[in-house]
């Protein structure tokens, strides 16, 4: 039988009471209710005629769907389904001295170099991007994005090969900048955050605008459906039912592969979203993804580049180590009642033998949970929901996780004040830590009031294998590091964040303006630097060889190794805060002349 993800359980209860909410006419059976997911197959040409099932996208044997619950049970069934998923949500200077502090001014204006990245793709997967600005309007008043996916708008064109979302090409893009309008579903949001990322990594210089660190390179624009958070950014009213973060940027990988082969030319990747829940060893089906997409990081011309998250003062980790016979308390609190639900996740190795049991804010408890008794679901008298899973051996890397899930239930919000989980160390052979994280977005406010740590607070993919992971820093000596910006290791201690890159205080492009900006601030500010400049790498490197196809390129390893080994800092030794240092945009470009 396959291997069934125990949260694609609780998404399904959560989309039907959603749906349900909305009136029993919009129900029209359970047939109607489908989820966003990952499979896993044996076979890459693996084909089945489901019912219920809609593939949307697919890199070599993992497949971004959506189904309904006989969709799973029949997937359960199929001997050539390896493990289904859930799809879930999301967690959410001035340029002018950050590219100067980075060398990248050095590498624009230096004769030998004049490098400004136009043989190279540049791909945002975000929230959108203002197709007006000038950041992005080459001299001729042309656009230099070549081609944008909204994953949210049914109503337009389809890209080949897929069967949602709206594509705006190239020539369409033009038509807007003529007519200096846009379509309404596309937007031209104000704070908008794709804009913002989108100039750092290729914005030209304007009026305002500094300029970012690629400004010749082409763009592509994924506009990802992620979020069913009304309180969220990225949330659309128009299409609220999400496809979840997992199969959004699966989907959005697929197309940005399809169309930079078509294009024959290197791209790289930036994405400035993450979520929590995971191991957080680079194992999970999405994880698994992202590594394909770059070939294990040995496809020419491919790299994804990842904001290590801002999750470091959130107090999203907790670590404990706990031996046999002893009794421990996990505690977090939720600071105000809300609607939404709370997701808890603990790993920890499978050889050892721990009992869970949570109890609410009045002290009701559940019944102990162990890999004996796997599963607890039921109603506190406060009238939550809960449900607990122990899940020994997991697919995903062999270890232990256990899932707590706490939602309104019979209230109509989840109750705030101290929630704990005892654990009790059974049999304990192996003196690993159990990690703990929460998945916490803006609609979730819970934090751990005990057994907080800031290490290993990257989001998930920064801890997948090939992406290159990005901390943040400021822009002058010495060095200081954000509050935010999470710091590693991964769970199975390889060595993330990889560089850090400007982050604090900066200003870029501001959606809803011609030629305005705007201060940001985040990990998502210092990834499309690094973006920027492997764009630039690209470049540069083909143009040093002799008669080389664009699409013979440096692959996601080595430019990983030079970014590693061409930081600002005085020595190549890595820690857990700062990675191996700061990004040097002019040692990166020039590492394999």
């Amino acid at each position: 039988m396959s291997e069934i993800d125990d949260y694609i359980f609780h998404a399904f209860d959560v989309l039907e009471d959603q749906v349900a909410s909305r009136g029993a006419e919009s129900l029209e059976g359970e047939a109607k209710i489908v989820l966003p997911m990952l499979i896993e197959v044996d076979d890459p040409n693996w084909n089945r005629d489901l019912p219920g099932f809609t593939e949307l996208s697919r890199i070599d044997n993992i497949i971004a769907c959506t189904g309904t619950r006989e969709t799973i049970r029949v997937l359960s069934d199929d001997p050539s389904v390896i493990s289904v998923e859930a799809s879930r949500r999301p967690s959410g200077l001035e340029c002018n001295q950050s590219l100067p502090f980075v060398k990248a001014d050095i590498v624009h204006s230096c004769p030998s170099l004049a490098e400004k990245g136009d043989q190279a793709l540049i791909a945002i997967i975000d929230n959108g991007i203002d197709v007006l600005h000038d950041a992005f309007i080459d001299a001729i008043g042309q656009t230099r994005i070549v081609a944008i996916w909204d994953q949210r708008d049914n109503t337009g064109k389809k890209p080949i090969g897929f069967t949602f979302g709206t594509e705006h090409t190239q020539a369409d893009i033009n038509g807007y900048i003529a007519s200096k309008t846009v379509p309404p579903k596309l937007g031209r949001n104000p704070d908008g955050h794709g804009t913002h990322v989108a100039s750092i990594a290729a914005g030209q210089q304007g009026k305002n605008f500094y300029g970012g660190l690629a400004p010749e390179a082409k763009i592509i624009v994924v506009i990802s459906n992620i979020s069913t958070d009304p309180n969220d950014e990225d949330y659309n009213e128009d299409n609220p039912y999400s496809l979840g973060y997992s199969t959004a940027h699966h989907a959005a990988l697929s197309y940005i592969g399809k169309l930079a082969d078509k294009l024959k030319m290197p791209v790289v990747i930036n994405l400035s979203q993450g979520m929590n829940a995971g191991a957080h060893d680079g194992t999970s089906l999405l994880e698994t993804a992202f590594d394909r997409f770059t070939n294990g990081g040995r496809k020419p011309g491919r790299v994804i580049v990842k904001s290590a998250g801002n999750e470091r003062n959130k107090d999203i980790h907790a670590a404990l180590d706990i031996v046999s016979d002893q009794l421990e308390t996990l505690r977090w609190e939720c600071n105000r009642e809300h609607p939404d639900y709370d997701v808890i996740e603990l790993w920890f190795k499978a050889c050892n033998h721990y009992q869970f049991r949570l109890h609410n804010p009045n002290n009701n408890s559940s019944r102990w949970v162990d890999w004996n008794t796997p599963r607890d679901r039921d109603i506190f008298l406060s009238g939550n929901k809960y449900e607990i899973t122990y899940k020994r051996y997991h697919h995903d890397n062999g270890d232990s996780r256990l899932m707590i899930v706490v939602k309104a239930g019979n209230l109509s919000t989840v109750q705030m004040g101290e929630w704990k989980l005892e654990i009790l160390g059974i049999r304990v052979k192996s003196r690993e830590t159990i990690h703990a994280w929460i998945e916490r977005n803006s609609s979730r406010p819970i934090h751990f009031i005990n057994h907080q740590s800031p290490d290993l607070t990257l989001s998930i993919p920064a801890t997948a294998r090939t992406v290159v992971s990005v901390g943040a820093v400021n822009s002058s000596n010495p060095l200081m590091i954000p509050i935010f910006s999470s710091y590693g290791p991964t769970r199975d201690s390889r060595e993330k964040p990889d560089v850090m890159a400007p982050g604090a205080s900066v200003y870029a492009a501001r959606g809803g303006t011609l030629d305005d900006i705007i201060k940001k601030e985040g990990t998502s500010m210092a990834a499309p630097h690094v973006t920027g400049a492997i764009a630039l790498l690209f470049s540069h490197w083909w143009k040093r060889q002799a008669q080389v196809p664009k699409w013979e390129q440096l692959d996601a390893a080595q430019i990983r190794a030079a970014l590693t080994q061409t930081t600002q800092s005085p020595n190549v030794s890595w820690n857990n805060s700062i990675g191996y240092g700061v990004l040097d945009v002019e040692k990166l470009v020039t590492a394999f002349d």
